[in-house]
């Protein structure tokens, strides 16, 4: 549904890059209500000494909206879902079995390796029905 909406909104603003700040700063405004509601409080001064590369979430986040929001325009939703669902499957994959990024190292295993090989022939199918 977000890359349809992005998409559409994209469409209206005829700006891929407006489109990702609007679809950020909705989120930061939702997100900043909901902090407000709640009760945790966070330890910024543990957060001091998290590692650099933990504060680049939002750009790759961004980056995200943006590749969402050109696939769907280019390809529709269903498609650019698909291939996007199926980047992120084999990406998780690679970072789990390295044990990358502050993650628990979990090699592949038969299971991991049937999944993946589904996703990807899902993909494969999809790519397929698009000819």
């Amino acid at each position: 549904m977000q890359f349809a909406v992005n998409g559409a909104l994209a469409g209206q603003l005829h700006s891929v890059t407006l489109t990702a700040a609007v679809s950020y700063a909705a989120g930061t405004a939702g997100l900043a209500l909901l902090l407000l509601l709640s009760r945790s409080r966070p330890d910024w001064a543990a957060a001091r000494h998290a590692p650099r590369w933990v504060w680049l979430g939002g750009v790759v986040g961004s980056a995200y909206v943006v590749g969402s929001v050109l696939l769907t325009r280019a390809l529709g939703a269903a498609l650019a879902t698909t291939l996007v669902i199926a980047a992120q499957v084999v990406t998780a994959i690679l970072l789990d079995h390295l044990g990358v990024l502050g993650l628990e190292r979990r090699p592949v295993n038969r299971a991991r390796a049937t999944a993946l090989v589904l996703v990807l022939a899902a993909l494969g199918v999809r790519l397929w029905g698009a000819a």
